[in-house]
């Protein structure tokens, strides 16, 4: 062990020494160790020849040092959040019904400033999900599925948000629609994400969504009056047209390539 604890320090000699690198080195001898006693359990007893193979496995130790500092800090910031999280909940909660209670006390609009207390829950939930989508998304494909039905849940919850704030503020303004507006959202952002992680099908993602989207917007533009239910119809088809546009898109590309491809084989 002396001389795996002489060869961390001369090899780190050029590092500042602190806190990080203190662990760093105390990492680095527990890995040498339990290398070592691996290799003994092999049959090698010769202490100098175990040196010089674990110098060799372990290579360069001072530019080890970046990417442990990197985990490092990232896992005292996961440990961090586990304690920050809940309490920082709580602590919100609190500051959400001080808020509404005040906020009654001051205007006495008790049947509209329920909303506080919806609107900062719902807050809550998006917050606090988006750390599960973060966690999922680093995890395998198999996980995304779950990350993109949570992405799906903030959406609606924003959507859910809007149409009753507006709903208690503006009763004279039609307000459904909006709630339908949160599934062309939905699906964006869904797609959005199959594109970004590279998901399988979104192609055929993308074909399936585009007239559901296309009606969604046809009802909602027809609710506030744009464009009329009888003669906006066609815009129902702007779906499709959207999906015939792709097709000739990717055909094009797809022949570009075996064009090149057919010039390169000759």
């Amino acid at each position: 062990m002396t001389s795996f604890i002489d060869y961390i320090e001369s090899s780190c000699k050029g590092l500042k020494e602190n806190r990080m690198t203190y662990l760093y080195k105390r990492h680095l001898l527990d890995s040498m160790t339990e290398r070592a006693n691996e290799i003994t359990y092999a049959g090698i007893t010769d202490e100098k020849v175990i040196t010089d193979i674990i110098a060799d496995e372990f290579g360069d130790l001072e530019k080890g040092f970046s990417v442990f500092e990197k985990e490092e800090k990232k896992r005292m910031m996961a440990k961090k959040l586990r304690i920050i999280l809940p309490v920082g909940g709580f602590i919100s909660l609190i500051l959400i019904l001080i808020a509404y209670f005040i906020v009654n006390n001051i205007t006495g609009a008790w049947n509209k400033t329920w909303l506080i207390i919806v609107g900062g829950i719902f807050a809550m939930v998006i917050f606090y999900l988006s750390f599960g989508i973060r966690k999922l998304c680093s995890m395998s494909m198999i996980f995304h599925t779950a990350a993109r039905v949570l992405i799906a849940i903030c959406t609606m919850l924003v959507s859910v948000f809007v149409f009753l704030f507006c709903l208690m503020m503006f009763p004279d303004v039609i307000t459904w629609p909006i709630v339908i507006g949160g599934v062309p959202l939905m699906l964006l952002s869904d797609l959005g994400f199959a594109y970004a992680s590279k998901q399988k099908f979104r192609t055929i993602t993308f074909f399936i969504y585009m007239p559901v989207i296309a009606t969604m917007l046809y009802i909602i533009l027809a609710a506030y009056g744009i464009i009329t239910w009888a003669g906006g119809w066609p815009f129902i088809l702007l779906g499709l047209v959207v999906d015939l546009v792709y097709i000739l898109a990717v055909i094009s590309s797809n022949m570009k390539y075996f064009m090149y491809k057919q010039e390169v084989d000759e």
